[in-house]
């Protein structure tokens, strides 16, 4: 039996998104192509013992899986865009790039020591049941006494003045008023905490798709996996400490991390 989503039936739901996602990714290839690593990413990449295997989940146009290439890491990047994955290998050549989905991933169990879902590729995923499953996958390649991260845009996220936050709250009031005066025979046009943004890296390119996390659900879809108790939900500067500090519930900062730590001996 189909499940429904924000009155939206979820197998249609999730086929809609991968297809706007798809085209919106490929029109922003040349922006990604381009960036350049961030200064948190330097930091998680150079604080690695040597030899340490890395899996870039969502790798896209290979921003980040081109650049580790060139700094000497063991990389792996897979993504479901197509045309991303052909932009990543004609500017990479000697990097290692793998199509597939982040819900079920196309790489053996316990590979990698450090398995990165960065720059809000893990909000692209529209349904609960993808999240949950994708978050399974990155455990699942993660070998025992690794560590899986996963960047995510915040619901709580408050802009400056607020402004953000009450463009949210406000998007989420007219959308339930639209469906009250539809008397309810209609469907929401989205889900609670899930928006459709205009492209802003590069001009011309679709509008994108993002579901917007809080950290309860991270914990929530953690405990869904059976792995919350290795969970903690931090920031961009709790990342790089040891142990990362949790964030408050109604953290306001632009992203949150979900750091997954594997237990185990590395091999």
């Amino acid at each position: 039996m189909t499940t429904t989503h924000g009155g939206v039936a979820e197998i249609d739901y999730a086929a809609m998104i991968r297809a706007l996602n798809q085209v919106h990714y490929a029109g922003e290839t040349s922006f990604y192509n381009a960036a350049p690593l961030r200064p948190c990413e330097e930091a998680l990449y150079h604080r690695l013992g040597a030899g340490a295997r890395i899996l870039d989940v969502g790798c896209g146009a290979g921003r980040v899986t081109q650049a580790i290439t060139v700094l000497g890491g063991d990389i792996v990047g897979v993504d479901i865009n197509e045309a991303a994955l052909a932009v990543a290998r004609a500017a990479c050549p000697n990097g290692t790039f793998v199509h597939g989905t982040m819900n079920a991933l196309p790489l053996p169990a316990d590979t990698f020591d450090q398995v990165w879902c960065l720059r809000f590729s893990f909000n692209a995923l529209a349904t609960e049941a993808e999240r949950v499953e994708a978050l399974h996958e990155m455990w699942r390649v993660c070998a025992p006494g690794g560590t899986v991260l996963v960047e995510t845009f915040n619901w709580h996220y408050a802009g400056r003045l607020g402004l953000v936050r009450i463009a949210n709250l406000l998007d989420l009031a007219a959308r339930a008023a639209r469906w009250r005066g539809q008397r309810r025979t209609g469907s929401r046009p989205l889900p609670a905490r899930d928006i459709i943004y205009l492209a802003n890296k590069t001009s011309g390119a679709a509008p994108g798709y993002a579901h917007l996390t809080t950290a309860h659900e991270l914990y929530l879809l953690a405990a869904t996996c059976g792995i919350r108790q290795y969970a903690t939900v931090t920031s961009e500067e709790g990342v790089l400490s040891a142990p990362a500090p949790p964030v408050r519930g109604r953290h306001r900062r632009y992203s949150m991390w979900l750091v997954l730590r594997k237990p185990g001996k590395r091999s």
